[in-house]
């Protein structure tokens, strides 16, 4: 039976009643137990504010705050924050739950978190905001007051892709106990600015007044609760339809319900649901048992040993842990518990999910990598496991539990016994970036020392790792041999690392690292063990390859020069809608009332990329009750493309005889609600035949002669790019040198994803998206359905985020909502879930470039050629690689050039733009191609860099980077003396290595002529205030903000006067696409340019001492017009212009994992004259963490044989977080610049500091080359990005025969082959101890 199917319900008594922002709502059987509290607080509460992406607790946008029963103290409550889309809603009968709605709004304020957020710039987009605010104000509500070090941990769950997080930090900071001086100062200027102190106490607010303090109206006050949303809700039982819910009080209730349980029934047994961002539910189930009320499972008592019952959060368990170790002898081992559960997912993870919960995923999943089952089984733990037959405990260790069969039982706790100091306990995870990220591997060891006889090992220990796969434990052979073995001396150490490369044996799975990565990773963290144990006993140079790169707190700081004389053109302000967003009173599309009639779409994807379609039979979804309809390809009246002008090829919405990629729509689900069409869609049989294994690398396209020349976007032409002779030029070069470089794809990641929603109307049809270009998509939806163009009405009040994804891509969207409106002649919405939108859109082109470079004894260039070749995916719609050329050149002068620019096509999702598409990957190929050099050369790659510098400039242009940038930026960091440091420090340490680089930039821009939007200015007579509406699309980077301030300076008028409406393609007819960069500046020119008119007539009548108000009045008296229409054709766009700049970055590296840490970021922009500091210097940050996250953490992985992209979701897809930020974050918009061309001095911030990212890479190869020399091995080595943390220790040329313990230890073990410390019988292992030899092996099988 379908979990849609509801129709015979009802509910058991007490009701379940739940209560959000103190109303009360009772959760009745037209409820499905399997809803989530995202859904009923949108769809049932009726606030959007709360908002969803992922739906497996990975990216906090649907932060929510709780507050419900306390089971450990009757009566009382606890509060924090939780993932509202992972947690059920029948799980929080008698909870009380606040939304971003309670905190604050517009009718009756704002709280300090919101106002705080919105003057720090902590919001572009604004739709991560209100989960961000949420889980702060989870963390103050539960701690009551918090430090800097609580903000940065409170944020590990919440991601944002536009600011770059630094002043979300800053932000939230400014409220902490201990918050920098300077932050302070400007929260003071920010309360001030909002006229909000504290009425009772008269300070500044701090975020979260308690009760009985303060005023009884203070905004921030702690909410009241009803009471009776705080009272543990008795024992219920809830039926709907088939489906039972089942809440029992008390074990023995427990007991009773799974004894009655048939044994063939699915069941889930639920706590916090928070196992959902690992592994989705196995619908349907029969029964839901929720434990979270069986008050003996929070038991916690601490005696000889503590006991934690299972239901106790992670959370809780870390206090518990922390007190332990704190205040009670034999418990110091539990400090390192807590440590490590801090790195189990994020906060609110940790607030809901429970330690048990986390072991029963672990036991029905054994592949899963479970930090909780490492660290107890090191820690030797004991579990308690209930029997619902006998209704006994019996207790079990860890290893044991795996294998029992868990029906008819349920963990009700464990127990951990005291440790004697000499036992060291150290554990490790390491992960493809700093935070909520599952581990590569994680390893647990516990080992009982003598110090006093060589630091002898006194019993068996430890040795356990996560990660190697589903049947492994830990490490019995090196356990067995260590026995009475002393661990400083380094041949024991090497021959127990040698049995570990033998027992290790891990698993392949095309998600999963490099086998040989996971070997030598367990190998290395053991050897890491030991280093911390013997201490200064190994030498100096050895010695920090025993610590771990600890993340101190990050800063940063912004100069900018402030021009106020141009005010408001130029003032640092927030956004003019940052407030709303922070509210959450925002209107994204998604958050568009439903209409009476509404009805939701899902899309049912292809399962390959290369197969001929035979048959499709929707008739098992259509049969679930609530589904209305199947639309696919032969729906459609018009033509099966979503492109328009978007490309020269056809790009169907939906597959008709064959599939192009995998994961390609082949139709769509219309149902009653979206929970039944997204359950139905997959029910949907297709029968495929001639299926082929797909092409989905470049060079397997260029193998199979899948290439053609690229063109050029612009002006449509395909050719090679000469300048000079470059062939007789490279004969004569004295020096020679070939490379290439790949770098890999980036999925866009926008907070919001693509969505639609198609109304039909009387005279053809209103759409709502989240689209980057309304004129596109006017145009594909009239195309789709074959009709005019003036029938399609398109609206977009703004979106979250864009980054050149809702360019083209969305119209797949709007294409099929608009098909399935015209087929059921009713409104359709269609919001994808993350996992689908990463699979149906395409991403980031990935590029090969290969190169042949010959130079002179200084490095510079003399002969250079280039091919430079992007992947299309499946059609050449979005190619970027065609207009390269003189991105390629960057800020360089090579006097003999030639630019051979390629595409190919692959059978994946057609690629797309993405932020500053082609211009990163080539700036980076030519970035590479100056680190070739210098390496060649022994040269200081800055100094190549110099060599290589533009001299012939254009008669008003100088060369801004040797002239000004590069000095501030090479003084700013003292350039010479870091390096000199870094050089010391990488002498000093074997295992601890830093890189230091500088990259300059030289950014033309210069205005397409097919660029050109609408603009209308139209100033009330009633009260003299002025709207605004243009063809461009707010999507964070402050495209309103910029006219607005534009406006009020040109018309000289207040800021507060001037609104910017909704784009739409009535005022905004045959606007471009926003993106680029072109849209903001052309905007706010063609808004002054309309403002400037309009004054214009105005002064005619103009009088001295006349208010603006008065002015207005008059001129609408004499019948002058106050509107001015106005189109940025082409012939009068401003001149283009050159963006300069330069980049430094300074990485820290552990060798022995790939882990890393950015120190430090410097960059120094010319944006001429500012329209606005704190828009540009967002821009510039939020640039730089995206790229960076491009060129280290973010991997795409596929399946070989059907082309399925695996990193979906944010289990596999890793961003970077608030903790892989710069620790030291510094932006300087450069001093006195001017821009006599573009708009009113100003020059544009969206694209060019993206450019610069590739120094990450050129950071850490110096930091690489130095692990490498220390190998054996200098010279030249390939860099293809991204640079994961695996590929960083795999570079660095780690082996096991290095692992001494004495530097001059390393030499003696040359001779020994790296494939004996993966290649060991067991007979070879030496017996010390017969003791030893009675110990089972803990390799389940």
């Amino acid at each position: 039976m379908m979990e849609g199917d509801i129709t015979d319900g009802s509910v058991g008594d007490p009701p379940i009643v739940v209560t959000i922002n103190n109303k009360t709502y009772t959760v009745g059987p037209e409820v499905p137990p399997w809803t989530t509290l995202v859904d009923f607080i949108r769809e049932r509460a009726k606030l959007p504010g709360t908002k969803y992406l992922c739906r497996e607790g990975g990216c906090g946008v649907c932060t929510v705050v709780a507050t419900r029963p306390d089971p450990l103290t009757p009566g009382a409550s606890t509060t924090h924050s939780l993932h509202s889309c992972q947690t059920l809603v029948y799980s929080c009968a008698g909870w009380s739950i606040e939304t971003i709605e309670n905190l604050g709004n517009r009718y009756d304020g704002y709280h300090s978190l919101q106002k705080a957020l919105t003057g720090f710039y902590g919001t572009q987009c604004g739709y991560c905001s209100p989960g961000m605010i949420m889980a702060m104000y989870g963390q103050m509500k539960s701690l009551g007051s918090v430090s800097s070090e609580d903000v940065e941990a409170t944020l590990d769950g919440n991601l944002c892709r536009c600011t770059g997080y630094r002043p979300i930090l800053d932000a939230f900071k400014s409220l902490a106990t201990d918050a920098p001086e300077h932050l302070k100062n400007k929260l003071v200027d920010i309360e001030d600015a909002y006229k909000n102190k504290c009425s009772s106490t008269g300070n500044w607010c701090k975020g979260v007044c308690k009760p009985g303090s303060g005023d009884k109206n203070c905004s921030n006050k702690v909410n009241g609760l009803n009471k009776q949303a705080i009272t543990v809700p008795e024992e219920f039982m809830v039926t709907v339809g088939a489906v039972i819910w089942y809440r029992p009080t008390s074990l023995e209730k427990l007991y009773n319900i799974l004894r009655g349980m048939n044994p063939q029934v699915k069941v889930k047994m639920i706590a916090g649901n928070t196992g959902e961002g690992v592994y989705k539910s196995d619908f349907p189930y029969s029964a839901y048992i929720s434990i979270a009320s069986v008050i003996e499972l929070y038991n916690v008592q601490a005696d000889s040993s503590l006991s934690l019952g299972a239901c106790l959060t992670l959370r809780r368990c870390i206090e518990a842990f922390e007190h332990m170790a704190d205040n009670t002898p034999g418990f110091q081992h539990l400090a390192v518990l807590a440590e490590h559960w801090k790195k189990v997912a994020n906060t609110s993870v940790r607030n809901m999910g429970s330690w048990a919960g986390n072991l029963m995923l672990k036991h029905n999943n054994p592949e899963f990598p479970s930090d909780v089952f490492l660290t107890l089984y090191t820690a030797g733990a004991k579990l308690t496991i209930g029997n619902s037959d006998t209704k006994t405990g019996v207790s079990v260790t860890l290893d044991t539990f795996l294998q029992m069969e868990m029906n008819k039982n349920v963990i009700l706790g464990m127990t951990l016994p005291p440790i004697p100091r000499n036992v060291h306990i150290r554990t490790f995870k390491i992960t493809p970036r700093s935070v909520n990220a599952h581990a590569y591997v994680n390893a647990g060891f516990r080992l009982k020392i003598n110090p006093k006889n060589g630091f002898q090992v006194i019993e068996v220990p430890t040795i356990a790792y996560g990660g190697i796969n589903p049947n492994f434990i830990q490490c019995e052979k090196a356990g067995k041999y260590l026995l009475n073995r002393k661990l400083s001396d380094s041949t024991v150490l090497l021959k127990a690392l040698k049995l570990i490369g033998q027992e290790v044996v891990p698993n392949s799975e095309p998600q999963l690292a490099d086998p040989k990565y996971r070997t030598l990773l367990a190998q290395t963290l053991f050897y890491k063990t030991v280093i911390k144990i013997l201490g200064k006993r190994v030498s100096a140079i050895i010695r920090s390859g025993g610590l771990t790169l600890d993340r101190p707190l990050s800063s940063g700081s912004q100069v900018f020069d402030m021009n106020k004389e141009t005010w408001p053109v130029g003032e640092p302000i927030p956004k003019i809608e940052s407030t709303v967003q922070c509210s959450g009173e925002a209107e994204y599309v998604n958050d568009i009332p439903a209409s009476p009639d509404e009805v939701h779409g899902a899309f049912v994807l292809s399962q390959y990329a290369c197969a001929t379609i035979k048959h499709v039979d929707p008739a098992p979804a259509l049969a679930v009750p609530g589904v209305l309809s199947y639309v696919s390809s032969s729906d459609i009246p018009g033509k099966n493309s979503f492109v328009a002008k978007a490309g020269k090829f056809v790009d169907p919405i939906f597959a008709e005889e064959g599939v192009l990629y995998c994961g390609q729509p082949i139709g769509l689900i219309v149902a009653e609600d979206r929970d039944i069409a997204v359950k139905a869609a997959k029910l949907v049989q297709i029968e495929y035949s001639d299926i082929e294994t797909p092409v989905l690398t470049i060079q397997e396209a260029l193998e199979k002669g899948r290439y053609e020349l690229a063109e050029d976007w612009q002006t449509g032409e395909a050719e090679e790019f000469t300048k000079g002779n470059f062939y007789a030029k490279f004969r004569e070069t004295k020096h020679k040198l070939v490379g290439q470089l790949v770098q890999g794809t980036q999925f866009h990641l926008t907070m919001e994803p693509l969505s639609a929603r198609v109304v039909p109307i009387e005279d053809g049809y209103d759409v709502f998206c989240t689209t980057q270009w309304p004129t596109e998509t006017q145009e594909s939806t009239a195309q789709v359905l074959g009709i005019p163009a003036h029938r399609i009405n398109v609206s977009v009040r703004r979106i979250g985020g864009g980054y050149g994804a809702k360019i083209s891509r969305q119209h797949i969207v709007s294409g099929a909502a608009a098909v399935a409106a015209r087929k059921l002649k009713r409104t359709v919405r269609i919001n994808l879930d993350l996992h689908a939108n990463m699979a149906i859109a395409g991403w980031r082109e990935p590029y090969l470039s290969k190169y042949e470079v010959g130079f002179d004894d200084t490095g510079r260039v003399e002969a250079l050629k280039i091919e430079i070749t992007s992947d299309a995916g499946h059609c050449r719609n979005n190619v970027s690689s065609g207009w390269l050329r003189g991105r390629l050149q960057n800020c360089y002068e090579f006097p003999s050039l030639i630019v051979r620019p390629l595409a190919v096509t692959t059978d994946t999702a057609a690629n797309t733009w993405c932020r500053a598409p082609g211009s990163t990957e080539a700036v980076a190929t030519t970035e590479n191609i100056m680190e070739h050099i210098a390496t060649y050369l022994q040269l200081d790659p800055l100094e190549v860099r110099k060599a290589n510098m533009l001299t012939m400039l254009g008669p008003v242009e100088r060369n801004v980077l040797v002239e000004d940038i590069l000095p501030i930026l090479e003084k700013k960091i003292m350039y010479q003396q870091r390096k000199q440091e870094i050089a010391s420090f990488n002498k000093a340490n074997r295992w601890r290595k830093k890189g230091l680089s500088i990259l300059p930039l030289l950014y033309p821009l210069h205005y397409p002529s097919s660029f050109r939007y609408g603009i209308q200015v139209v100033i009330y007579e009633h009260d003299g205030t002025v709207a605004i509406s243009h063809g461009g699309i707010e999507m964070g980077q402050g495209i309103n903000t910029k006219v607005a301030q534009v406006a009020a300076h040109t018309l000289n008028i207040p800021l507060e006067l001037v609104t910017v409406k909704a784009s739409n393609t009535m005022a905004g007819a045959n606007s471009k696409v926003t993106g680029g960069s072109y849209g903001s500046d052309l905007c706010a020119h063609g808004v002054k340019v309309a403002c400037s008119k309009i004054i214009d007539r105005m002064t005619t009548l103009k009088e001295d001492e006349q208010t603006w108000q008065e002015l207005v009045k008059k001129c609408h008296s004499h019948d002058l017009d106050l509107c001015e229409r106005y189109w940025t054709a082409s012939r009068e766009h401003p001149d283009g212009y050159s963006i300069w700049a330069a980049a430094s970055l300074e990485v820290e590296l552990d060798v022995l994992t790939g882990q890393y840490l950015i120190q430090s970021c410097d960059i120094v922009e010319d944006c001429g004259r500012s329209m606005n500091p704190y828009v540009d210097i967002g821009q510039i940050e939020g640039s730089l963490i995206m790229g960076f996250g491009m060129y280290t953490s973010e991997e795409v992985k596929f399946e070989h044989d059907t082309g399925k992209k695996i990193s979906t979701s944010t289990w596999e897809y890793k961003v970077p977080t608030a903790f892989d930020i710069p620790v030291k974050m510094n932006v300087t918009l450069l001093p006195n610049a001017n821009n006599p061309f573009g708009v009113l001095g100003s020059k544009a911030t969206g694209e060019p500091a993206l450019n610069l990212t590739f120094v990450v890479v050129t950071a850490l190869r110096e930091a690489i080359a130095s692990a490498r020399a220390d190998a054996g091995t200098t010279g030249w080595f390939t860099l293809d990005t991204p640079l994961t943390v695996e590929k960083i220790q795999q570079l660095c040329l780690v082996k096991p025969r290095q692992m001494v313990l004495r530097s001059s230890e390393e030499q003696d073990t040359l001779d020994i082959e790296d494939e004996d410390f993966v290649l060991v019988e067991t007979q070879q292992i030496p017996d010390v101890s017969s003791e030893s030899q009675t110990e089972d092996s803990c390799r389940l099988t």
